[in-house]
């Protein structure tokens, strides 16, 4: 074992000793590549943990900057990364936690004419977005190129999260299944409606979790929204199925 190994094996020696991971799981999560559309509450927190997993390469893509509202529950962001573009400062926060992976960052919002080239052969795309206009763009894309979606969105003391892979089977809902009365001008965001920081960081923690579960094949859920309620403590978890008048994913 070379000086690499040795550093890798010591480094994630914590997951590689779990029956469910071991060393042909880590590699699975070396190998393995995740874009992060948002880097926000939900986007710092999933980012932080997938590469402190291992993940080999992270796509991030933000056009925000870091302002002092974003502070209270965007992690890995100071006071002096105010003004600065997210995903560039995420993307050097990431590096020094993990100087392995590899990231490429992109400056622009999504659009369903950027989106594929911003993604590229990523088969993990995490929506950690707060609007509904780049949800809709997200779910079609991953619908059409064949990409897992992971899903979370947050509210006071509320989070929802689920997985999807409508376009694996006939019966998996896509994101418009689930939310079929939604719309592109339709406002969702943190700045309007309010959020307490842990929800954001847990959030973002239940994306990561799902990604790793997904890489590993441990378990893969795309029938179940799962909805925690923080403030009581209060986990739920609906079956969701498809609906076959959808006009996206029909």
């Amino acid at each position: 074992m070379n000086k690499r190994e040795q550093y890798l094996m010591e480094k994630y020696s914590r997951q590689i000793m779990m029956e469910q991971i071991g060393i042909s799981g880590q590699k699975k999560i070396f190998n393995s590549s995740v874009s992060v559309i948002g880097c926000g509450g939900l986007g710092t927190s999933a980012a932080q943990y997938l590469s402190m997993s291992g993940v080999g390469s992270l796509t991030l893509i933000d056009d925000d900057k870091v302002s002092l509202s974003n502070l209270n529950r965007q992690t890995l962001f100071t006071e002096k990364d105010i003004g600065k573009s997210k995903s560039v400062v995420l993307s050097e926060k990431i590096k020094s936690i993990n100087n392995s992976i590899k990231i490429v960052y992109f400056k622009k919002k999504v659009t369903s004419k950027n989106i594929k080239r911003f993604v590229g052969k990523d088969k993990i795309v995490l929506d950690c977005t707060d609007n509904y206009e780049s949800r809709l763009v997200i779910n079609r894309f991953c619908h059409l190129e064949k990409k897992i979606l992971i899903s979370a969105a947050l509210q006071n003391f509320e989070l929802q999260a689920f997985m999807t892979s409508s376009w694996s089977k006939q019966d998996n809902p896509c994101y418009k299944c689930i939310f079929p009365e939604l719309k592109k001008d339709t406002a969702m965001s943190c700045d309007e409606m309010g959020i307490i920081a842990p929800v954001a960081g847990l959030g973002g923690l239940i994306q990561a979790n799902l990604a790793i579960n997904f890489i590993l094949k441990l378990k893969g859920n795309f029938k179940e929204l799962i909805l925690f309620d923080c403030l009581n403590l209060d986990l739920k978890k609906i079956k969701i199925t498809k609906n076959k008048k959808c006009s996206e994913c029909d």
